[in-house]
């Protein structure tokens, strides 16, 4: 059995046991392969051994808040169209940037070259 495959195995069995139970990750992961065998064994000690934690109350709150005032804030602008604006200052910010590098590229290529067919004629004729 490719890594891969065991990799995606041990995946869908942490997956099963976390949100349906032992025994239906038990179900989805037989026959359990000898080389993976130590791996489920740990990922079922950690699951008895590991409890989950919920965050305060006043921490949910205060997340539910923020994140409130984000998604107002974002849809104002949005609706005043300030977002779009934005984007396309940033775009045309970066756009002389890269033009000039593009330029200067290809003076550089243009240089090299007749630099290199002058040495090669210069070659030829002695």
């Amino acid at each position: 059995m490719t890594q891969e495959t065991s990799s995606d195995r041990l995946e869908q069995y942490t997956r099963t046991l976390f949100f349906e139970g032992p025994a239906k990750a038990h179900l989805y992961a037989s026959p359990i392969l000898p080389e993976e065998k130590s791996l489920f064994e740990t990922i079922d000690q950690l699951w008895r051994t590991l409890q989950r934690v919920e965050p305060d109350k006043a921490f949910r709150e205060s997340l539910h808040s923020q994140l409130t005032n984000e998604a107002r804030r974002r849809t104002t602008k949005q609706q005043l169209g300030i977002a779009l604006e934005e984007k396309k200052e940033a775009h045309r910010s970066r756009t002389p940037w890269i033009a000039s590098a593009a330029v200067v590229g290809a003076a550089a290529t243009l240089a090299g070259a007749y630099a290199y067919w002058r040495w090669a004629v210069s070659r030829q004729a002695a």
